[in-house]
């Protein structure tokens, strides 16, 4: 071993072995005998503490450029970090606003389905209450025909259409009815899915503020405090796809809320323009039977005035009849007199005299000629007195018939035609007039 004055120095064994007597040296007792060390010893010692400083140095020199290169990875590595953590910040709050542009348009398109179907559905109520008041009035013309008399009580086809005006207004107020119905739930489904719509906008601005304050932050921002590593985890926390099928899914169901009360809008329209034509065809029917009835009970009427104006004829011209047979009937009483007058008188003709001559004859022959002549006198004025009774009964027949026959024409024109031309079918595609 050299020393560092260049001298060799003799060797102790190993550097544990010089070590071991060095401890030995300084743990003897201050009262013993201190031994002398020799140089080579003391080279010995300075080369060992040299070899182990270079030693230490190397590895503080190691251990230097170690930490060095670790804090400038872990700092790059952080900043990276940092820089993609903000970029998917970036792509996060990217992401969401998309979801919330496509939420906030589908609310905005269901508000406007619902302001639609509300519409619908108080179109259809109006609807449904303008058949109120036509069914009341032919309800009233049933009733009012009721009035009619004797033979012109008959189910007619007036009737008839009225009762199949009647049947078809209580099938269209049914038809609305379950229209308006369906359009309640119709709407329920859409104020459902727009609650849901509006909660799921509700969270996604409420991500968008957070993320967005999140991406503001850097390592100088102010007020920063660490957060204990636990309190990060959430074990309910959703998944991106679950996020994502979750707006999806309601998306989807406004969607079809939206498409199904669209569809029950135009259901609802249709329903309206098809009772609408239907009630008017049958409006005009049941018009068309009111005008040809009408039509029938004034010809009838009219030909029962000609009928009774020629039965007041007859009755007057039999009456003048029977005034002529009976003046004929008087007029025979003076002739029958002086026949039998003669006859009874030449009946006293004494004894011979008593003859069956011309005058005899003559006389008895007119006195059964006038006889004759008062008998078919009698007998005509007989039947001329009947016929007379019989004509004035047909002419109470007539008469009575007459007033039934206005009575009824007063029912169908003026109670029911005339009511049913100021009342007007108000849908609310277009109008039925009655």
């Amino acid at each position: 071993m050299t020393s560092a004055y260049g001298t060799t120095l003799p060797s102790y064994g190993t550097k544990r072995d010089v070590g071991k007597a060095l401890l030995e040296t300084l743990a003897a007792p201050s009262n013993a005998v201190r031994d002398r060390k020799a140089p080579n010893d003391w080279n010995a010692a300075l080369n060992m503490h040299v070899r182990l400083s270079d030693k230490d140095k190397n590895k503080a020199e190691t251990q230097r450029d170690a930490s060095n290169k670790l804090i400038k990875e872990l700092d790059q590595k952080t900043k990276a970090k940092q820089a993609e953590i903000n970029r998917r910040l970036q792509d996060r709050i990217t992401t969401v606003s998309y979801w919330k542009q496509r939420l906030t348009t589908e609310h905005n398109a269901i508000c406007q389905e619902i302001t639609n179907a509300n519409m619908s559905k108080q179109k259809t109520q109006q609807a449904l209450a303008s058949t109120e008041l036509p069914t009341e009035v032919s309800t009233n013309c049933l009733k009012n025909r009721e009035n009619r008399e004797a033979i012109d009580l008959v189910q007619d086809l007036v009737d008839d259409e009225l009762i199949n005006e009647l049947n078809m207004l209580s099938e269209v107020q049914r038809l609305l009815s379950t229209r308006i119905n369906d359009t309640d739930s119709r709407i329920r489904n859409l104020n459902d899915c727009k609650n849901a719509l509006e909660a799921d906008i509700k969270d996604k601005e409420e991500c968008l503020r957070l993320d967005e304050h999140c991406y503001k932050l850097n390592n100088g921002t102010a007020g920063l405090q660490a957060v204990a590593q636990p309190a990060l985890y959430d074990g309910h926390t959703a998944t991106v796809e679950k996020h994502e099928s979750f707006s999806e899914n309601n998306l989807e169901k406004s969607e079809i809320a939206r498409v199904m009360s669209c569809l029950q809008r135009e259901l609802n329209d249709f329903s309206i323009n098809k009772s609408n034509d239907e009630l008017q065809k049958q409006s005009e029917l049941v018009g068309s039977m009111f005008r040809l009835r009408l039509k029938e009970l004034t010809e009838a009427k009219t030909g029962l005035d000609n009928q009774l104006e020629k039965t007041n004829q007859e009755i007057s011209s039999v009456e003048d009849s029977l005034h002529q047979l009976r003046e004929a009937l008087r007029s025979k009483d003076g002739p029958l007199k002086v026949a039998t007058t003669r006859f009874a008188v030449r009946a006293k003709r004494p004894n011979v005299e008593q003859t069956r001559d011309a005058v005899h004859n003559g006389l008895w022959s007119e006195i059964n000629d006038i006889s004759g002549a008062q008998d078919s006198l009698k007998n005509q004025i007989a039947c001329a007195e009947e016929t007379l009774h019989r004509l004035l009964k047909n002419k109470e027949r007539l008469e009575a018939d007459i007033t039934i026959k206005k009575k009824s024409i007063q029912i169908d024109e003026q109670q029911c035609l005339r009511l049913r031309k100021t009342l007007s079918w108000r849908g609310c595609v277009a109008g039925f007039k009655l």
